[in-house]
């Protein structure tokens, strides 16, 4: 806390009947965020800012200017913490539901709905200023002010990562698809680490064919049945995309015998053969075909975005180097 907080006695009155929506709104919206699953940028926003469920559910139960004058003067970075979280929240379709639930709660108009929330992020904005005028910041930061975009950039991260985790794409596999997806992310994370080739050691540089970030999409296939709903986010068709094309490589190349795994992968049975279309008269033929129809899916539904292309760009320099 600042040295003095006599700056309290200068709020009006009424001041926790103004902030009243505002505080109930970022509550919530603040609420929302926090309750996501925990994340290496949640758990980031949580060391800058020090709010939990727990504390937000407390701030909440605000009900009262002498509840709100008592919260600014034992915990005035909470306070401020749950303005700043729930203001980026609500900038977000995070806030999606929170919206909703006012708007129902209050039985309201999709345009007085936009009103209010205009109306207490104005609030809200002001009194974060005011704060940061009067308020002393974390141990460690120059001003509340710096710290502010420590937390605003923190939150920009997160805010990448969840919508980078969103799919933008669903498959429904067919068994020997689903077969061949499974065995080329094996292949990727297989590949020896201490061998001399070229080829293998240009894959264990790619960034989305590491270990650690193949294994959330290994399990997944693991679980995944034929036929049903695969939703697919954009990392993911990256990894299956560039893990297949590495997989087709290998299979039309003499690098599997080249460092000693051609007996460490399965081959499609003789069933899941005759269920590739058309159907392939070998195993290296299956592979190429089902490499193949996952490349045409991909260039035709993201034809201009960057993170195929630069994909493409990577997989492009694996093929020079068999």
């Amino acid at each position: 806390m600042a040295p003095s907080d006599s700056w309290l006695d200068t709020l009006p009155a009424d001041f926790y009947a103004q902030l009243t929506h505002t505080l109930n709104l970022h509550g919530m919206a603040a609420l929302e965020l926090l309750s996501r699953p925990a994340t290496p940028a949640t758990t980031r926003l949580h060391q800058l800012t020090g709010l939990d469920v727990t504390t937000v559910h407390r701030l909440n139960c605000i009900a009262s200017h002498a509840q709100l004058l008592a919260a600014l003067r034992q915990e005035p970075l909470a306070v401020y913490h749950l303005l700043l979280l729930g203001g980026l929240t609500l900038e977000t379709s995070l806030a999606a539901p929170v919206l909703a639930y006012v708007r129902q709660a209050m039985g309201i108009t999709e345009e007085q709905l936009g009103q209010l929330l205009a109306y207490c992020q104005q609030l809200s904005e002001a009194f974060l200023g005011q704060l940061e005028e009067h308020v002393a910041a974390p141990a460690g930061t120059a001003s509340l002010g710096l710290h502010r975009l420590a937390v605003e950039e923190a939150f920009a991260a997160f805010l990448a990562g969840q919508l980078a985790a969103r799919p933008v794409a669903e498959l429904r596999p067919l068994p020997p698809q689903l077969h061949i997806m499974r065995l080329a992310l094996l292949l990727a994370v297989s590949l020896p680490q201490d061998t001399d080739h070229p080829f293998a050691q240009a894959v264990s540089r790619l960034p989305h064919l590491q270990p650690p970030a193949l294994e959330p999409l290994i399990a997944r296939l693991g679980h995944a049945q034929a036929h049903a709903p695969l939703p697919l986010s954009m990392p993911e068709v990256v990894q299956l995309y560039q893990a297949l094309q590495v997989c087709g490589m290998v299979f039309v190349s003499d690098l599997m015998s080249q460092i000693g795994l051609e007996d460490a992968f399965p081959t499609l049975s003789e069933e899941e053969r005759r269920a590739s279309e058309p159907a392939p008269a070998s195993n290296r033929e299956a592979v190429g075909s089902i490499v193949g129809g996952f490349t045409q899916w991909v260039q035709q539904h993201f034809p201009d975005h960057p993170e195929i292309a630069l994909a493409r760009q990577q997989v492009l320099a694996l093929a020079d180097l068999l």
